[in-house]
């Protein structure tokens, strides 16, 4: 028990000494060192390390890399050996469409060229006023929205639109007789 009580004593008095307190002289802070390297001393274990220890881990350090090393390759070889027919298959399923998207470029840049070219040729004889162009244009939004699928679409947004008015309505708190005033 008189072990215990000196080692609290020597823990207490190197608290005190690391306290910051301001009155603690150089003397004082080396006795407080002093006590508590014993307090260490007392109570820690005295630890060796075996001579071969870093022999030992520079070792292993070394299998582990190599093992590393070895899966590398074994993953480098197997992703090359997979990517090549990965590879040829995307070339000939992606062809076919990487030559029609090039055609429609083609086909397109020369209308739009020739468009252009007809338009410049004719510009002073040709142009279609204001009104005819927003009368082809309502026609063609009238063909659009004419067609059953787009309606049905369109009713439905505005159904998913009310619903997410109502959702937030009733988020914020508002009850349905606050919005219909």
């Amino acid at each position: 028990m008189g072990e215990i009580d000196e080692l609290e004593r020597r823990y207490a008095r190197w608290r005190e000494a690391e306290a910051g307190e301001p009155a603690v002289s150089d003397a004082e802070a080396a006795a407080a060192e002093a006590a508590f390297g014993a307090l260490f001393a007392a109570t820690m274990p005295d630890v060796s390390v075996r001579d071969t220890f870093a022999d030992d881990t520079m070792r292993a350090v070394a299998e582990a890399a190599a093992h590393d090393a070895a899966r590398a390759r074994r993953v480098r070889r197997w992703g090359v050996a997979a990517s090549l027919p990965v590879a040829a298959l995307a070339a000939y399923f992606g062809t076919g469409p990487l030559l029609s998207l090039v055609s429609w470029l083609l086909v397109t840049g020369i209308d739009l060229f020739v468009t252009t070219l007809v338009w410049l040729a004719s510009s002073g004889e040709a142009r279609p006023d204001l009104w005819s162009v927003l009368a082809g244009m309502g026609r063609a939004a009238g063909a659009f929205i004419a067609d059953p699928k787009v309606t049905l679409a369109l009713l439905v947004l505005h159904g998913v639109a009310i619903a997410a008015f109502m959702a937030l309505q009733r988020l914020l708190g508002a009850g349905p007789e606050e919005y219909l005033q």
